[in-house]
């Protein structure tokens, strides 16, 4: 029987808590993210207050220029938790590219779902007043929210998957409204009477915590699509078994010690090398899986370097297991694998028989192996220089 926590209970508590934490940890980047979107909101503000008349005149493009802002902070809060601190760019100054775009559609999807909701409801909310806005209300909120778990996919750039996504958030859907609903309006409740103040140091608190209630929304939906794909991911336990002495639950015990996979980026290379000593164990995913010591928000992973050290990665179908679990969890090579032109894997033994299989992977990209003494040479050619 398995004792995995039921995928259809989100643990709110812990995502709140974990939301305001992963804030205050990255707080660093999280300024560089707010710093464009509240310095637009500032001018804009001012610009209202001491030229009303030719400010109203430009409010279609002030109403737009916010809400890009907006799509941009989004799509940089989403980053900073699903890839790391280095994914956002400074001062959250990135292109608003087709990344963003799709983003800002499916965000305006949402509203126009919503609303087609309330309009299905309206007999309903004519008949039963307040009962039947309650639940078209309801209803929408469930729906924007199951629709919401897209949103982190398309900030890290994945295809839009809409049918396994709305699957990812079955039985979630109300949880995930307290996220991504219930927060931002009780922020917009409690900022409202300082925006609206008229005193322009007001406003401009009003506005920081807006956008601070903001990137807790988008940190909370981060970490409920987190859980959930993890939930949903299949069992680790098989490939363990199947990969033998490689894949090692118990290499590495919970507790203080280190994972025995690191990652060691070279933005100014362009190049991202993955480590791995001796045996690993499932833990050892979970570090894998977060992107830490991604490349900058602007920068190309251009090439990886895997290196495999330790006898237990001598050329097997263990040993490829293993390697194939690792490669399948290396998130953030997703995200940039259309920019991989290089793959080096320096490891033990003749892996040049399974060199195809890596393509699965890699599909575009050149492969090439060496020999675990030379790393600096695999290193080197992933960068171009040789």
């Amino acid at each position: 029987m398995s004792n995995r926590p039921s995928p259809s209970v989100l643990p709110l508590g812990r995502m709140l808590a974990g939301s305001l934490a992963l804030l205050l940890e990255r707080r660093s980047a999280l300024l560089h993210a707010l710093a464009l979107p509240w310095l637009v909101h500032v001018l804009i503000d001012a610009w209202l207050l001491y030229a009303p008349s030719s400010a109203e005149a430009a409010l279609p493009a002030i109403v737009l220029l916010r809400l890009a802002v907006y799509v941009l902070l989004a799509v940089n809060i989403h980053r900073l938790i699903l890839l790391g601190p280095q994914s956002v760019p400074p001062f959250g100054v990135g292109p608003f590219a087709l990344r963003e775009l799709r983003y800002l559609g499916w965000s305006c999807a949402q509203i126009l779902a919503a609303a087609l909701v309330v309009m299905l409801c309206a007999p309903l909310v004519a008949l039963s007043q307040p009962m039947g806005l309650t639940v078209a209300l309801l209803v929408s909120a469930w729906l924007v929210s199951r629709m919401a778990l897209l949103l982190p996919e398309i900030a890290l750039g994945r295809p839009m998957d809409v049918a396994s996504v709305w699957q990812l958030g079955k039985g979630a859907g109300f949880g995930l409204a307290v996220l991504v609903v219930a927060v931002p309006l009780l922020a917009a409740l409690l900022m409202f009477p300082l925006a609206s103040s008229g005193y322009l140091l007001l406003q401009w608190l009003g506005i920081t915590g807006s956008l601070l209630s903001v990137a807790f929304a988008v940190t909370g939906l981060s970490l409920a699509w987190q859980h959930l794909d993890a939930l949903r991911r299949p069992a680790l336990a098989q490939t363990v078994a199947s990969a033998g002495e490689v894949l090692d639950p118990e290499a590495q015990p919970s507790g203080t010690a280190a994972p025995s996979v690191s990652l060691a980026p070279d933005a100014a290379r362009g190049i991202l090398e993955v480590e791995v000593q001796g045996s690993f164990g499932t833990r050892d995913f979970g570090h894998v899986a977060s992107g830490d010591g991604l490349l900058s928000y602007h920068g190309k992973l251009r090439g990886l370097v895997i290196s495999l050290h330790g006898g237990a990665w001598e050329a097997s179908e263990a040993s490829w297991d293993a390697l194939d679990t690792l490669l399948s969890h290396l998130g953030f090579v997703r995200v940039h694998h259309e920019f991989l032109t290089r793959i080096a894997l320096v490891a033990p033994g003749n892996w040049q028989p399974l060199v195809d299989r890596l393509g699965k992977h890699f599909a575009h990209a050149e492969l090439r192996m060496y020999p675990t003494d030379a790393s600096e040479g695999a290193r080197a050619w992933c960068a171009g220089e040789a």
